[in-house]
């Protein structure tokens, strides 16, 4: 989280409006913030370790709806910063990425849920050995 946190502070101080380095950042954030979210003890009774593909799953879907809402923030965090006549990120595109929510929650929960089901096996593996 600290690590994200100085990358972004970094990030921000840059004059660019590239949105491909903002939304690897948001997905930073997201990952971190869902990393997070499944140390609290609510969270890890309803989802336990045990089941790795549904855990991984609610995981990658949270990642990508979480990277959705934080791309535009950050957009949101830079041109508040900078505070020019024209912002570096548009309203528009600000929309752009919260309207891409619903594809990257499916995108997230269905590479979580490989990500899952290649762990389990990995671990179904070697425990025959």
């Amino acid at each position: 989280m600290i690590v994200t946190g100085i990358a972004v502070l970094l990030w921000s101080s840059l004059e660019d409006n590239d949105a491909m380095l903002v939304t690897i950042l948001g997905a930073l954030l997201a990952i971190a913030a869902t990393m997070t979210l499944f140390k609290l003890p609510f969270l890890r009774a309803r989802f336990p370790s045990d089941d790795l593909p549904k855990r991984a799953t609610v995981a990658g879907a949270l990642v990508g709806t979480l990277a959705s809402v934080t791309t535009p923030l950050l957009m949101l965090f830079k041109d508040l910063r900078h505070a020019h006549v024209f912002p570096d990120y548009p309203p528009g595109m600000m929309l752009a990425m919260l309207e891409r929510m619903p594809m990257w929650a499916l995108a997230g929960g269905l590479a979580g849920f490989g990500f899952g089901l290649l762990l389990k096996l990995g671990s179904n593996w070697r425990s025959s050995r």
